[in-house]
């Protein structure tokens, strides 16, 4: 009696680990699916072009000398001159900044009558510059009117967009878009179809200004007067990387 009891018991407590297991086929169900997700993964990119509205004109002030005050003196002297003669064109204050000071000493070798070498040391100061303006037919004027006031030196002009972020918006929708007909272009050719958007995200979005560098501004500064400056596009590039289900 008590071996029949104990077989009973036994397929009695098995009846209840198998009830227990199979009520609950939903979890394992959507586990089985997503095994077996199928996923195109895609790559957009835009590239979106549009002319500048903002200028920005880098130039600095350099002034040397043996004595470490008179090189400050005239730097200051200079500098004020050039900011003088931009405010009195019709530029505002807000718009001419300066962008870095810097005062340094260096050693110079030179030749004696004897033909011996001595070294002195001299100090030079440089004061950087940087003039924004929305008027860009003036940008030429504007750099041979500071040249002439004393500075010396034009490091460089960034020809840029005063508000890119629609633009940078712009570029991401195109590169989306393309992301979806490469997938749909791929699903295609495979004989499947696609289901839905499975994941996406933003790869890259750069905003590239349009930049004259010294030495282009050179050539530039050569040719004739006043100094002709021709803006080119700026740049702006997206792109996304994107997985749809099939």
């Amino acid at each position: 009696m008590s071996e029949i009891n104990t077989f009973f018991t036994f397929f009695f407590i098995l009846f209840v680990v198998i009830t227990v297991i199979f009520s609950y086929p939903v979890d394992i169900t959507a586990y089985a699916t997503d095994e077996r997700q199928k996923i195109i993964q895609t790559y957009g990119e835009a590239e979106l072009t549009a002319p500048p509205d903002l200028a920005k004109i880098s130039l600095s002030i350099e002034t040397r000398s043996s004595s470490a005050n008179k090189a400050v003196e005239e730097n200051a002297r200079l500098a004020n001159r050039v900011l003088q003669a931009l405010l009195n064109y019709g530029l505002r204050e807000d718009n001419i900044k300066t962008s870095s000071y810097r005062l340094y000493s260096y050693r110079e070798g030179q030749k004696t009558d004897s033909e011996t070498e001595q070294e002195k040391i001299y100090y030079q100061a440089t004061n950087e510059m940087l003039i924004s303006t929305t008027q860009l037919d003036t940008v030429g004027e504007i750099i041979d009117l500071a040249v002439k006031a004393g500075a010396n030196n034009i490091n460089y002009i960034n020809f840029e967009l005063s508000d890119p972020q629609e633009l940078m918006f712009q570029a991401l929708k195109m590169a989306t878009k393309q992301a979806r007909r490469k997938a749909e272009a791929i699903a295609e050719g495979a004989s499947v179809t696609i289901q839905q958007l499975y994941n996406i995200r933003e790869e890259r979005t750069s905003y590239t200004p349009s930049r004259l560098e010294d030495t282009m501004l050179k050539r530039e500064m050569v040719a004739s007067a006043p100094t002709p400056i021709s803006p080119e596009a700026v740049i702006v590039r997206a792109s996304v990387i994107a997985e749809f289900s099939f």
